[in-house]
């Protein structure tokens, strides 16, 4: 075959695969990174948690938790600056020790594991249907062994819900100026 006819041959077999490759599925490790690379950018959220018990509250970089929990009847609420815990009682707020460790699955906590353990992976799975809306899923197992599936907006890479056996996290209102967890007095 001519040089100018195996050219448009050539091309004309990259335009057939063009499009099988745009819808191809990314990588999990491209997923990692472009996850990563957004929730650089993020400096708050919302966060709804559904389990045992259900809590609604606010996150703030780098590490401000502010959640309000029906517990037995009973408004509990707390704020979390790193791992010391304060508890609202009486009228004021009051130190009440260490939070536990269950903060890790949330995606704050997710974030920091990817960014220090460069072993750590996610495993992409096929898209699902949330809401009405087609979204990325992903699993991540954590040292521990717990296991965590995520759903992500396939634009934004914004992850919009998470689910260990335990608990469903649900999270909106990303980088919302009016998010501001106070330091107890």
């Amino acid at each position: 075959m001519p040089a100018p006819k195996r050219r448009w041959a050539a091309v004309a077999v990259l335009a057939c695969a063009l499009p099988c490759a745009a819808g191809a599925v990314a990588p999990a490790n491209d997923l990692r990174t472009k996850i990563i690379d957004v929730f650089a950018a993020i400096k708050s959220y919302k966060l709804t948690v559904l389990g045992s018990v259900r809590s609604l509250g606010v996150w703030q970089a780098p590490n401000r938790y502010e959640m309000t929990t029906e517990f037995a009847g009973k408004t509990v609420k707390t704020i979390i600056i790193g791992k010391t815990l304060w508890e609202y009682d009486d009228g004021k707020w009051e130190k009440s020790g260490t939070a536990s460790n269950n903060l890790d699955v949330d995606v704050a906590g997710l974030m920091k594991t990817l960014k220090s353990d460069p072993s750590a992976t996610l495993v992409a799975l096929p898209n699902q249907i949330q809401d009405g809306k087609r979204v990325g899923t992903f699993q991540y197992t954590f040292k521990d062994g717990t296991e965590e599936a995520c759903n992500y907006d396939l634009h934004t890479y914004l992850i919009t819900r998470c689910k260990t056996e335990d608990l469903t996290l649900l999270y909106s209102g990303y980088n919302d100026p009016s998010i501001e967890v106070p330091t107890p007095k």
